[in-house]
């Protein structure tokens, strides 16, 4: 897989923390932009959430409401869509994302060490998740990623020391759930800071599909986005040939189908398509 470098420009810098980001994460930054889902997210209160901190700085979160709208939406709970993927909790449900990591809570016995606990707390911030079923997720920040995994076996929450191991993928979808771990490996990198931002042309397109969205937003004209994205000078010189129309054009309808539910399928892998999720 090639990555390279893009040019910047005062518009496509703001995007940049993009390039880290899971395919769960980016199907964030599309629903996010839905007109629907902004229209229902008004019905969020402060209140329907509570939150605690317990040891190591872990935050727990559980819902004091139903949460049936967010559900529809492949969410345990609403979430502010003016949060951008890496600052918005949102967390998929297992049948919206049926590719996330699965770890398993066991007990642990005396003495003995949980690699993936104490590895996350010494380098991560973590948040936890209890659905209207009682399901628990996890999300985990560091290094300018945040990864989600779900919980099975014992709750975290049981009071006893519990040790957490990977679950096993099933046979049908093993590479792809290998391919999503590895993914959230990144958050046990370095600081993000230090690196220039690289991308895949799949990275690129879903970056430049959000731009192009935000530019619609501001009423911004097909050549104006053309400017945003390649520059006004490449502009000039190419536009009037009719492939960068091409192009742009491409982008825009692509964005706007993965904004209205393609992102399901693309990004999460739901066999559910396109739409919000049947409750």
């Amino acid at each position: 897989m090639k990555l390279y470098t893009l040019p910047e420009n005062s518009v496509t810098k703001h995007y940049n923390f993009l390039w880290r980001m899971t395919r769960d994460r980016w199907a964030w930054e599309y629903q996010r932009r839905e007109r629907e889902y902004i229209d229902d997210a008004t019905t969020i209160s402060p209140d329907d959430v509570s939150e605690i901190e317990v040891c190591h700085s872990i935050k727990v979160y559980k819902s004091r409401v139903p949460q049936t709208l967010a559900e529809r939406w492949g969410l345990i709970m609403m979430v502010d869509p003016s949060l951008n993927a890496i600052e918005a909790n949102a967390v998929w449900t297992k049948e919206a994302f049926p590719d996330q990591v699965a770890i398993n809570v066991v007990p642990r016995a005396p003495g003995e060490e949980c690699e993936i606990y104490d590895k996350s707390v010494s380098l991560c911030k973590i948040s936890h998740f209890t659905d209207a079923y009682g399901n628990e997720f996890l999300l985990t920040r560091g290094n300018g990623c945040l990864f989600q995994s779900r919980c099975t076996g014992l709750s975290l929450l049981s009071g006893q020391p519990v040790k957490m191991d990977l679950a096993l993928p099933d046979f049908e979808s093993y590479d792809r759930k290998v391919k999503a771990h590895k993914e959230g490996m990144r958050v046990f990198g370095d600081d993000p800071h230090a690196e220039t931002p690289k991308w895949t042309k799949r990275t690129q397109m879903l970056r430049d599909g959000l731009i192009a969205l935000d530019c619609l937003d501001l009423d911004m004209s097909h050549r104006e986005i053309a400017n945003v994205l390649y520059g006004p000078e490449r502009v000039n010189a190419e536009w009037e040939h009719g492939r960068m129309r091409d192009a742009i054009n491409y982008i825009i309808s692509r964005a706007k189908a993965l904004r209205d539910g393609g992102f399901r399928v693309e990004l999460l892998g739901s066999h559910l398509g396109p739409g919000k999720v049947a409750a």
